[in-house]
């Protein structure tokens, strides 16, 4: 993790794109995924760093660090063991667990939900016990309001909003 932030560092000073880096030392499924933010998201290029793999070679990270000091983690989107991984706060969620049945589908399904949470519009919610989901905002107005949600955990006492910006970042006990 220091090298690649050094590495970042090198690369921003110098103004260097980091489109450039070498391609060749991504494994085939990140490559796959390096080409379509290339072509769809090339905004999101600047942040991605390339980490080492326990499975091969290296696969892309992509983190954007949070402001909001009641997150426990940044915001990340990566690649390792040829998989998706979407994650923020206390939530990661898998998209095409090497399956890659429609790799397409499944990079606009995380990173729909990746910029969804940056823009406020996904929130963590913590169910206690280590369970998290995305929950949008009216979503969240229903479980508080004491009607249910068919996809939910309702085994919990109380419940934790974390939110990209932390405005609305809040905690809120089980109407039931």
């Amino acid at each position: 993790m220091i090298l690649s932030n050094l590495k970042n560092k090198i690369y921003n000073f110098f103004n260097i794109p980091k489109d450039e880096f070498n391609l060749n030392e991504l494994n085939d499924y990140s490559l796959k995924v390096y080409k379509y933010l290339k072509k769809h998201h090339k905004e999101l290029l600047k942040n991605i760093t390339l980490e080492k793999s326990n499975f091969g070679k290296k696969y892309i990270l992509l983190e954007l660090k949070t402001k909001n000091e009641n997150a426990a983690g940044n915001l990340f989107f990566e690649t390792e063991n040829n998989e998706l991984t979407v994650g923020f706060d206390s939530f990661h969620s898998h998209y095409d667990s090497f399956a890659e049945l429609n790799i397409e589908n499944e990079l606009k399904n995380a990173l729909e939900n990746f910029h969804k949470i940056l823009k406020d519009e996904l929130f963590v919610v913590s169910a206690g016990g280590g369970a998290s989901t995305l929950l949008t905002k009216e979503e969240i107005e229903i479980i508080e309001s004491g009607k249910k949600l068919e996809h939910f955990n309702y085994d919990c006492i109380t419940y934790y909003i974390t939110s990209w910006s932390g405005k609305h970042d809040r905690t809120f006990k089980n109407p039931n």
